[in-house]
């Protein structure tokens, strides 16, 4: 039984390759073959064989697949180049793959440790034969990590591989398209080390993903404990509230908020109702969140004057944040955003970062900023204008043009 090491190149930051290093030395003598999508430059302080693929995209699909083309193993070990192999990990593993013919997917815990030294332990579990619960979280990346799991080299490619229309989220997509047809098994005795590094994640690919999912599936195999038979309405406006607060997380709020307008015309409740308003707040239609309020049900009236008042408090922040950048006031500008940042953080301030930036002449954080405001509300003509202008300056058109498209598909 051959396994494939696919170490993937995520980022040029290589400041935890010693790492990186020590782990896959530590497992080696179980290793066939080492494959790694950057340049041999990156590795040269690896004292092991790999074989180099050069490749230079931030498509984590292209180079999954490219891994699967090169590999010569019956299983593929997949990690990147910030996750860390635990001691002899590999030995457990070729244990417990022994009475394991049927196996797909092996996968361990993992703990995910941040910028700041701080851990996350997220605990995996046994889903043997009971795949479809991956499905049921609508949340796959809280279960199973994307790196430092084994996969079945005839499983992929019998499956068609990594959808490369996903490169961010390729993996989980893969679970999702494919989960009915795959089998896991749970290292419960393994556990993986990622560090997590990048600040800047694109977040519009889970929530595609979860629609196109949620497409092949009838909402009553998703949400199984919802009372369907007793009122089947209530169990609508429950699991269409439960989609949107998963892409809310995902900050895709142009759909988060068609979820829950469907949840309400299912059945109207002030819980989701509230949701609604405070996604219109967050995308920065202050005025739609207003009228909502005055026309709120189930609401008393202290209620609505304080949540009134509190987008009309937001409304007027931003407004006087860019009457200063228009009029060059630099320290009310900073006054005003420092306030701000406190207790909002929708559409409009990440524009106003976004144009700092873009003044203070750092376009590629200029760029994310903007990103990351249309991601919140792709619909206001201002954001729309900043970030394709600015993508035309670095060549990133096509970017723009697909983070709308998986928004409006």
């Amino acid at each position: 039984m051959k396994i494939t090491l696919g170490i993937i190149k995520t980022s040029k930051n290589l400041s935890k390759l010693d790492e990186v290093l020590e782990g896959i030395n530590d497992n080696i003598e179980n290793v066939h073959e080492i494959i790694y999508t950057g340049n041999e430059e990156d590795l040269e302080g690896a004292d092991f064989e790999f074989k180099a693929l050069n490749l230079d995209t931030d498509n984590k699909a292209v180079l999954r697949n490219a891994i699967i083309e090169n590999a010569e193993g019956d299983y593929i070990l997949w990690i990147d180049n910030f996750t860390v192999l635990e001691f002899d990990m590999l030995s457990d593993i070729l244990e417990e793959m022994e009475d394991a013919d049927d196996i797909d997917i092996f996968h361990p815990n993992v703990v995910y440790r941040d910028i700041y030294g701080n851990d996350i332990v997220k605990k995996g579990s046994d889903i043997y034969k009971k795949e479809k619960n991956i499905l049921l979280t609508l949340s796959p990346e809280d279960f199973i990590p994307e790196f430092g799991i084994l996969t079945k080299k005839e499983t992929l490619e019998k499956l068609g591989k990594f959808d490369e229309n996903y490169k961010d989220y390729e993996f989980y997509n893969f679970l999702y398209q494919n989960i009915e047809k795959l089998k896991l098994k749970f290292l419960e005795f393994n556990v993986i080390l990622i560090y997590l590094i990048n600040t800047f994640i694109d977040t519009s690919y889970r929530s595609k993903a979860l629609r196109e999912a949620l497409k092949k599936h009838d909402l009553k195999e998703v949400f199984l404990n919802l009372s369907w038979k007793e009122n089947e309405n209530l169990a609508l406006a429950t699991a269409y509230t439960n989609i949107g607060d998963i892409i809310y997380k995902y900050h895709d709020l142009y759909n988060t908020s068609e979820y829950y307008r469907k949840a309400l015309i299912s059945f109207y409740n002030k819980h989701t109702l509230y949701k609604l308003i405070l996604t219109y707040l967050n995308m920065g239609i202050f005025n739609e969140a207003k009228n909502m309020v005055n026309n709120l049900e189930g609401f008393s009236e202290e209620e609505r004057k304080i949540l009134y008042e509190d987008i009309e408090r937001v409304e007027k922040l931003i407004h006087n944040i860019e009457e200063a950048i228009n009029q060059g006031q630099i320290q009310e500008i900073f006054e005003l955003v420092n306030e701000i940042s406190e207790v909002y953080k929708g559409a409009p301030f990440y524009n106003i970062l976004g144009v700092l930036e873009f003044y203070g002449g750092n376009l590629e954080n200029a760029y994310k900023f903007f990103y990351k405001s249309a991601l919140l509300n792709p619909l206001n003509e201002d954001v729309i204008h900043n970030l394709t202008s600015l993508a035309n300056q670095l060549g990133k058109q096509e970017d723009v043009k697909n983070l709308f498209k998986r928004i409006f598909e």
